[in-house]
């Protein structure tokens, strides 16, 4: 059996503790989110139609970035990356 370490941050599999320590400092922390309110999806919930992220990385820089939500059939998160990757 092989042990793999996985970067927090992206999910990426690593060999070492080492590697996957680097590129999780690669990615930087979040110093802010907002979830942007959608419309009505079921009875009494609502969901969102994008989170807006603040990061910063380790020299400092920040960035921002929006992540839109792509609604699936499926809610079983396995069978959705098996679609995605179809």
């Amino acid at each position: 059996m092989k042990t793999k370490y996985i970067c927090e941050k992206c999910g990426a599999e690593y060999d070492t503790a080492e590697s996957a320590n680097k590129c999780e400092a690669v990615h930087g922390e979040i110093i802010e989110a907002h979830v942007m309110p959608g419309a009505v999806y079921e009875q009494s919930r609502i969901t969102p139609n994008a989170v807006c992220v603040k990061f910063r990385n380790k020299d400092g820089f920040e960035a921002a970035a929006e992540y839109k939500f792509v609604k699936y059939k499926d809610k079983d998160f396995e069978a959705v990356k098996r679609e995605s990757e179809e």
